[in-house]
């Protein structure tokens, strides 16, 4: 009695799960699962969407890369626009030192203390570090839109545990000189 209780309890269980997550049980050839799953996830949607940063790893539920995304993008622009700051005020210092403009002279005694050659070749320094982080923001960019691309053509790649590369030892048989020849093999399984 206690057996068939419980045979009916799981039962129920089981058919209220199914009707509440909509789970239907089909037999479908495999390759017909493939080639629809092909056409639900679509690398070159994933590589329109990476030209908005982040947006591509989102398409392919790779949620963990996009702080890689952020943070490169993030770190890479406030470079820019630190060593652009400094670019601008080093440019000034400058322009006003070689047209003799006693107005537009900085007040910070570190630049004070410079020479006119000193001013330009640290303009030339952060200008050279501004150029270095746009050029790094552009690679972090493409790298993302690259990441997105593969990951979406890798997304149904088959990683079970039926694929499998495995060293085996071999025996060859040279049949001309009757002699057995101990090796080792690379046996591929799939």
């Amino acid at each position: 009695m206690k057996k068939t209780f419980w045979i009916f309890c799981a039962l129920i269980i089981f058919s209220f799960q199914f009707s509440v997550f909509n789970c239907t049980a089909q037999i479908v050839d495999s390759t017909e699962i493939k080639a629809e799953q092909v056409r639900k996830h679509s690398p070159k949607k994933a590589s329109w969407l990476a030209l908005i940063p982040g947006a591509g790893q989102i398409y392919n539920k790779k949620y963990w890369k996009l702080p890689i995304v952020y943070g490169g993008m993030g770190t890479t622009s406030y470079l820019i626009y630190y060593y652009g700051n400094l670019t601008s005020i080093y440019r000034k210092e400058y322009v006003a030192r070689v047209n003799g403009n006693t107005e537009d002279l900085s007040t910070d005694p570190e630049i004070m203390e410079m020479t006119d050659d000193g001013v330009s070749l640290t303009r030339n320094v952060y200008r050279r570090n501004m150029e270095i982080s746009v050029a790094a923001c552009a690679i972090v960019y493409i790298l993302s839109i690259v990441d997105a691309s593969v990951d979406a053509h890798l997304f149904y790649y088959d990683v079970s545990d039926n694929l499998s590369l495995g060293v085996m030892p071999k025996i060859d048989f040279n049949p001309v000189t009757k002699v057995a020849t101990p090796s080792v093999a690379l046996v591929f399984k799939f």
